[in-house]
């Protein structure tokens, strides 16, 4: 009896795209580790999570030399994990083709590919000019190499070091480039064959993630929001199954509307009349994996500033908008439509100056936009001075007169008094009286105070005065008996 053929044995294509996707996100071990024997201190891995391992662009080109983009797939989210201080990255691309190398960092400037790092997220930005790169199919490796030192650092602890891959892929007029990726490690080259294979490698590969733009939302009661989840590792166009569902967990509930904006999910809603109300957003990936985030809307009260009705030309207007921490709000002052001050943080000032005069200003306070409170401001030229007070000193034939005058500073715009009639001469300032009105702040109001003598003892000391600034404004006549 003929002994049985030997039975070939298959590699089932599902272990190979598991194995692959593991070695694709991890770094290379041989630079990385260090032996504890050479009295080295220990590395610290960077954990990163790419997005997606391929982007791809389709061009169509036509004989004549024009091109047209169909589609472009042109920027990766890397994920990096821990945090990190000091924090250098690299990122080496070759064409797989020729074997050319351009390597970039965060500083260089390149019309074909650049980077940059979000701290706050905890994320690299990685994007890339497909017309840059070649008027025919192309395949290109990115190999990502991030160092830093962890946040939460010991002094025993060594810089942190990361690296992974993907891929960048240009398809002119439908002609598949070479899907040779290479890969990290020991594994040296992969042919992606068909479309399923990368798809599938691609989900194995990647993390599967969402993450809200704002974390947490504070505005007025009533008004609309709006905040951006990002998600990561799949396509919301095939790979979720429908749109994620929205919950409020505590707090007073919110009607939501929700939309894909590419590849962002969209989320808006107006704030409750009060209180803070957590959402849970939850999405599902077609394999059945769900990644879930939550982010909180807050409802502040905000008080009513103290907006000053008038103010003078050359005076500072220092008005606290009480904004909190609205993100969203502004204070505004503007003229017609122009806007002459604004802030989003802190103090609003405003210096209207002489041609001011006459005009009208408007204080806004906006909350996404919208007027939440209004008060004009009128610019008005500076009151006459006035003669408050005209009193009798120990000398009979004496009398001190008290004027007040209005001015931006307390050199400027200075009273004279002056005789009208009566039994009385020889009018004099007396030094060391300037001083400011009241309390009020900015100061416009100051006083000024002058000396008057009789001028026949044999008299009656009776006589009227007025008093005039600079500007030629004069008070009332007072008399004095």
């Amino acid at each position: 009896m003929a002994p049985a053929p030997k039975r070939k044995k298959h590699i089932e294509i599902y272990f190979v795209l598991y194995l692959v996707a593991l070695v694709l996100l991890m770094p290379d071990w041989d630079s990385l580790s260090t032996s504890a024997g050479d009295g080295q201190l220990d590395q610290i891995r960077v954990e990163l999570f790419p997005e997606k391992i391929r982007l791809e662009c389709a061009i169509e080109r036509d004989s004549s030399g024009p091109m047209r983009v169909l589609r472009a797939d042109t920027v990766n989210v890397i994920r990096y994990s821990p945090a990190l201080n000091s924090m250098k990255v690299k990122a080496v691309i070759e064409d797989v083709g020729t074997g050319q190398v351009l390597s970039i960092d965060e500083s260089t400037v390149s019309s074909f590919a650049s980077l940059s790092i979000e701290q706050q997220r905890g994320v690299i930005r990685f994007s890339w000019s497909p017309l840059q790169a070649s008027v025919s199919s192309k395949t290109f490796r990115v190999t990502l190499q991030v160092t830093g030192r962890p946040a939460q650092e010991v002094s025993t602890q060594a810089p942190a070091i990361g690296q992974t891959q993907f891929v960048l892929t240009t398809v002119v007029n439908n002609q598949q480039p070479p899907q040779l990726i290479m890969l990290g490690g020991r594994i040296d080259t992969l042919m992606l064959q068909d479309t399923i294979s990368r798809q599938f490698a691609e989900q194995l590969s990647s993390e599967f993630w969402i993450e809200p733009a704002r974390i947490a939302i504070v505005s007025a009661a009533g008004r609309e929001w709006a905040n951006r989840i990002s998600i990561g590792g799949a396509d919301p166009s095939r790979d979720l199954q429908g749109l994620p569902t929205i919950r409020v967990v505590s707090g007073a509930q919110i009607e939501f509307v929700r939309y894909f904006e590419q590849r962002t999910l969209v989320i808006k809603g107006r704030t409750p009349l009060n209180g803070t109300s957590v959402v849970e957003v939850v999405a599902t990936r077609t394999d059945g994996k769900q990644s879930k985030t939550t982010f909180s809307v807050q409802t502040v009260v905000t008080a009513m500033p103290r907006v000053p009705e008038v103010a003078y030309p050359g005076v500072e207007v220092v008005v606290d908008p009480l904004l909190g921490s609205i993100e969203s709000a502004r204070a505004v002052i503007r003229e017609g439509s122009r806007e002459v001050s604004t802030t989003a943080n802190g103090a609003l000032r405003f210096k209207p100056s002489n041609a001011d005069t006459g005009k009208v200003f408007v204080f806004e306070r906006l909350i996404d936009g919208q007027p939440e409170f209004t008060s004009n401001i009128y610019v008005r030229a500076f009151p006459a001075p006035v003669i408050r007070e005209v009193r009798r000193s120990n000398d009979v034939n004496v009398k001190t007169i008290t004027v007040q005058f209005y001015s931006a500073d307390r050199t400027a715009n200075r009273p004279t008094v002056k005789i009208v009639d009566g039994n009385a001469s020889a009018v004099r300032k007396l030094p060391g009286f300037l001083r400011a009105a009241d309390a009020q702040k900015p100061t416009v109001s100051w006083i000024e105070v002058f000396e008057i003598t009789r001028k026949d003892p044999s008299k009656p000391f009776a006589f009227r005065i007025q008093a005039f600034d600079e500007k030629g404004r004069g008070s009332a006549v007072v008399a004095e008996d």
